[in-house]
């Protein structure tokens, strides 16, 4: 007989595949605190983030 056994995806649905973007869009909150110069950092690593997603390296 097979059992089944209960996995976080199982109870909780599948897994949500915007949430890597939402979290790498969530480093830019914030942004308007930082002086300029600090916001070409902050936009290449949420470049970064998203390009790794988007290779499913994230």
């Amino acid at each position: 007989m097979d059992e089944f056994y209960e996995t976080e995806e199982t109870l909780s649905g599948p897994a949500d595949p915007d949430a890597g973007v939402r979290s790498a869009l969530d480093a830019l909150d914030g942004l308007d605190d930082l002086p300029p110069a600090d916001h070409v950092a902050r936009f290449e690593a949420v470049h970064d983030a998203l390009r790794a997603h988007l290779a499913g390296d994230a």
